[in-house]
């Protein structure tokens, strides 16, 4: 069974090979969830929300998804 990776939210046109490569992570490098927002001179240019939140890909990825962080300020 093959199941579409959802992918959703807001992309300005200039910034379409960003949701392209987005959605690329789940399609061909196996991610299964996350979320991307870029802003650029006060605007979010790209706001986006991809996959799964959990391994099964029962209940896709939202805004309000919790994840942890580690080591981002290396």
């Amino acid at each position: 069974m093959t199941t579409t990776t959802p992918v959703a939210g807001s992309c300005a046109p200039r910034f379409a090979p960003v949701r392209d490569a987005f959605a690329a992570n789940f399609t061909d490098r196996g991610d299964i969830g996350a979320a991307l927002c870029l802003v650029v001179g006060g605007e979010a240019v790209v706001d986006l929300v991809g996959g799964w939140r959990d391994a099964a890909r029962t209940a896709p990825w939202q805004a309000d998804t919790l994840v942890n962080l580690w080591s981002t300020t290396k």
